[in-house]
């Protein structure tokens, strides 16, 4: 399987797909595969641009499952919130209207809230110019998009105003509690936001403005807001996240540090928590946006699940939207993580030709097959 997965790996890399990446594959509580290959710059041969293991890659939305998921239910083990809290008892400049009043905790974690994927209008220009209390009313008082309950809408604004809810209650930013509650206590040391070496961050090309993206977020306006957010801004190492999906394999232990308790894993990770509203995907894209989920995890057992077609039905990963990608599959007591600075497809938001061509190039089902068709159960 070594062998295979190394080729694998390195004829994307020879073939332009990506620069650079890191696989690791854990069974069993033990590290099985752990490849460092490629360049963190594209187009670079130095060996000062060698991807390492220490090389950090941004991770995107898997900051939602490895900070913005883990904290909320951190708080609702402490009996400090409860999932059918309405937003407006934290946020009350949120409640515009009856129907956004409605809103719960549980709706944010389904993506059922009715908030849109898209960014309220005017908010990236507030940003900009500094004017942050204005760009986050403007999340607040943004129009839904249906009512709430209704269907399923993947919305990084959904999430960002879920992650300003959990540091109200908290009292401290999602990077110190994240890093009090989780990293610290696990031993992730090279899991941060913000980090200060951009040197040891994989690039992934240039944002809508010019930016170069060395150990910063893609999205402009997530820039401009901090880069603390509950929908992104967590970079992390292939072995950093195999040490928290070990935790979540364990029921919320790692060497003998305590995260959160069994019960809140098995609520936290398992089944689909979207049924009767979630739509059956079409495409991968549709996956994505309104398919079957656990909670803020992709439910990997789906059609047209980036996960392969070997998964169980108990398998949850995340898709990290620069190229990244986390698989936990507890049937099989199997990890793995595929970190890639493939960059964002293009036009994002302009239908599915750059989505399939990302899938279609990283191809993290082909990894997952042949993991999972070379291990015994």
């Amino acid at each position: 399987m070594k062998k295979k997965i190394k080729e694998f790996i390195q004829k994307k890399i020879d073939n332009g797909s990506y620069p650079g990446c890191q696989v690791l594959i854990g069974r069993q509580r033990d590290i099985v595969l752990n490849l460092s290959l490629g360049s963190m710059v594209k187009g670079s041969a130095s060996q000062i641009d060698k991807v390492k293991e220490s090389t950090l890659f941004n991770i995107e939305s898997i900051t939602k499952v490895m900070v913005t998921l883990p904290l909320l239910f951190k708080l609702v083990e402490e009996g400090r919130v409860h999932l059918d809290d309405r937003i407006i008892n934290y946020i009350p400049e949120f409640g515009t209207n009856q129907e956004k009043e409605k809103v719960t905790l549980r709706n944010l974690l389904n993506f059922t809230g009715g908030i849109p994927l898209y960014d309220p209008v005017g908010c990236e220009e507030a940003a900009l110019k500094g004017e942050i209390k204005r760009a986050w009313d403007l999340h607040y008082n943004q129009e839904l998009a249906c009512q709430p309950g209704a269907k399923v809408l993947y919305s990084d604004v959904s999430c960002r105003i879920l992650g300003k809810l959990l540091e109200r209650v908290i009292e401290k930013t999602l990077s110190l509690a994240a890093k009090e509650w989780i990293f610290d206590p696990l031993g992730m040391k090279n899991t941060m936001f913000n980090p200060q070496d951009k040197e040891n961050c994989a690039a992934t090309g240039k944002s809508d403005n010019g930016r170069l993206l060395r150990g910063e977020l893609t999205q402009d306006l997530e820039h401009y807001l901090g880069e603390v957010l509950g929908s992104d801004g967590l970079f992390s190492t292939a072995k950093d996240m195999f040490v928290f999906s070990q935790m979540i394999l364990n029921k919320g232990i790692y060497q003998g540090q305590r995260i959160l308790g069994e019960i809140t894993v098995n609520k936290m990770t398992e089944g689909v928590t979207n049924s009767g509203v979630y739509e059956t995907p079409t495409s991968y894209l549709h996956y994505i946006l309104s398919g079957p989920k656990t909670w803020f995890w992709e439910y990997a057992f789906s059609p047209h699940s980036f996960f392969g077609d070997l998964v169980s039905k108990k398998a949850i990963g995340k898709m990290g939207g620069a190229g990244t990608f986390i698989l936990i599959d507890p049937e099989y007591d199997l990890i793995i993580a595929y970190l890639t600075n493939y960059g964002q497809p293009e036009r994002t938001l302009e239908g599915e030709e750059g989505w399939n061509k990302f899938f279609k190039e990283i191809d993290v089902m082909g990894l997952c097959n042949i993991v999972l068709g070379n291990i015994k159960k």
